[in-house]
């Protein structure tokens, strides 16, 4: 009997390679997405979609107990919002509702795998190491990356669930939007950066990243995180010269901003966007991002418990993710 699999976040970036992956490992695959979710990457006939409302605990505890899923991968959250109480009832109030959900339900979960973020931990500036570990402090710089945190603290605060932690640090891929800003621009022959140093930065393909997440949540080990990674540590100059070469070894005007211009765009762009009800890929999070010096991770753990060994190195990764770009006409 195939194991059922519930995932949350499905019509998303991620969710739709986990959907994929889970699909082609042979498991019963139950897709949570909402009424106006774009299924557009979610056509195959295998998939049995599910719509939860994760304000509802009842309402959640009867649906686990109606189909009692083996597994569980919360993939759902919110990645840019102009409201701070936004990020922490998506990102951690609803995963607490979850919690108390599958405790009501009482169904045999055998794992409840949390997709967190690099952004929980912060950067790696802060650490004595200059590396974020799982035993660092915690020292996210911004909203987002607090509300994960808190929702891993609900986690990890609970007894009766095992769990897994994935953080990943950032994921890039076909479909992917807000690394596809860069790509943008240097397919225009501009080449932006922030500040006078080049920043130590981590990245991983979203395949590999699923392949992760489903090799974690069913594996024996149980109530621990990881960091992903592609095992690499790059530079902003290095990734902008990696997607130069995937677009055909693109020429690019390199222009270097200092941080408090880009702070003063951010603050006005945010402004500007939310006077038409949009928030933009430029704004007072990103900056704070934007203005770490290091991003570096310790995903060694990952290598040792899982035997983990990327598929993608950088340069594969964009040559496939430029590609879909353009055969799908996002870049001309």
């Amino acid at each position: 009997m195939k194991q059922k699999i519930l995932i949350t976040g499905a019509s998303g970036f991620v969710g739709g390679f986990l959907v994929e992956e889970a699909l082609n490992r042979d498991l019963d695959v139950y897709a949570a997405i909402r009424s106006t979710s774009n299924k557009q990457y979610l056509t195959d006939a295998r998939i049995n979609f599910i719509y939860l409302d994760f304000e509802n605990i009842e309402g959640l505890a009867s649906e686990f107990t109606k189909h009692n899923f083996d597994y569980f991968i919360h993939n759902a959250g919110i990645t840019k919002t102009p409201k701070k109480e936004e990020y922490f009832k998506v990102n951690a109030e609803y995963l607490n509702n979850i919690i108390q959900a599958l405790e009501l339900s009482k169904i045999p979960l055998k794992k409840l795998t949390f997709v967190s973020s690099l952004a929980a931990y912060g950067p790696a500036e802060y650490t004595s190491s200059g590396i974020v570990k799982d035993d660092s402090t915690p020292h996210p710089v911004t909203n987002y990356g607090r509300s994960k945190l808190k929702g891993e603290g609900y986690l990890k605060a609970q007894q009766s669930i095992p769990y897994i932690i994935i953080r990943p640090t950032a994921v890039y891929g076909p479909r992917e939007k807000d690394l596809f800003t860069v790509y943008k621009l240097l397919n225009k022959g501009l080449d932006l950066s922030v500040g006078l140093e080049d920043q130590q930065l981590t990245f991983i393909y979203v395949k590999d990243l699923v392949r992760v997440i489903l090799d974690s949540t069913f594996a024996h080990k149980k109530n621990v995180a990881y960091f992903a990674t592609d095992l690499r540590v790059h530079t902003s100059t290095s990734f902008n010269k990696a997607i130069q070469k995937a677009l055909g070894d693109r020429r690019a005007l390199k222009i270097k901003l200092p941080i408090t211009v880009v702070k003063v765009l951010g603050y006005a762009s945010e402004k500007i966007a939310g006077l038409f009800g949009n928030y933009p890929a430029l704004n007072v999070e990103k900056v704070n991002e934007l203005e770490a010096n290091s991003w570096i991770c310790d995903s060694d753990p990952l290598v040792k418990d899982l035997n983990y060994k990327p598929q993608y190195d950088l340069e594969r990764g964009l040559e496939e993710s430029i590609a879909w770009y353009k055969n799908n006409n996002w870049l001309t």
